[in-house]
């Protein structure tokens, strides 16, 4: 609303969040949102083929071609294998009720993390949507202080989950310097019968990197 008072166009980044992994194809559809520019890739092709793509209503690319255009894209834009995956990803996903499957398997595996958090009192959090989830490791639940960054925490049990045959993913949280989170995010095809593959060795690389972290006096 605010944008719209003041004329200011809405860009949505999806391309971590985009093409169902949320449970709705666009993740802006949860708050009833439409962008004025959407930024797609990663699952657009499921990683089949490299594609990405900026979607942009005629309101907003008719008048910048009214006005000559502009030079964009690249030697390879608008492969026609790269879109040909994209259009086959987009019918498996319809055929097969991925959208449906990320939405009810993701609320299903969020409960299955958070239950992590019974037995391990540095998940501070476990957030998400769909099959897009984290789970953020902290020093005190109560505060929410985060872990001191020498520990690098969030990269350690990373290397501990690899070990076990699982493979997440780790990023800071608080500004990029300082908090821990893993993104735990499974294929759109996933079930509820498959989550001890992740389960399982998760909980294992937790208790590894709790014991370890202990020793270090990282909750002191």
């Amino acid at each position: 609303e605010i944008c719209d008072q003041y004329g200011i166009l809405l860009i949505y980044d999806e391309v971590m969040t985009g093409a169902g992994r949320t449970g709705t194809y666009f993740a802006a559809e949860h708050w009833g949102i439409t962008p004025d520019i959407l930024a797609v890739s990663k699952g657009l092709a499921a990683g089949y083929a490299p594609l990405g793509a900026m979607i942009a209503p005629d309101r907003i690319v008719g008048p910048v071609l009214d006005h000559g255009g502009f030079i964009h894209g690249y030697t390879y834009a608008g492969n026609p294998l790269a879109c040909a995956a994209g259009n086959a990803v987009l019918d498996v996903i319809e055929q097969d009720g991925l959208l449906e499957n990320a939405a009810t398997s993701g609320a299903a595996l969020k409960s299955e993390l958070g239950k992590l958090a019974d037995d391990f009192t540095m998940i501070g959090d476990v957030r998400g949507l769909g099959l897009l989830l984290a789970i953020e490791l902290v020093k005190d639940r109560k505060t929410m202080a985060p872990l001191d960054p020498k520990h690098m925490a969030a990269a350690r049990l990373v290397d501990i989950a690899y070990d076990l045959g699982l493979i997440i993913y780790w990023r800071r949280t608080r500004g990029g310097y300082r908090g821990d989170h893993v993104m735990v995010c499974p294929p759109m095809t996933i079930t509820p019968e498959q989550f001890d593959d992740i389960l399982i060795p998760l909980r294992s690389a937790l208790s590894d990197l709790q014991d370890e972290l202990i020793v270090a006096g990282a909750f002191s």
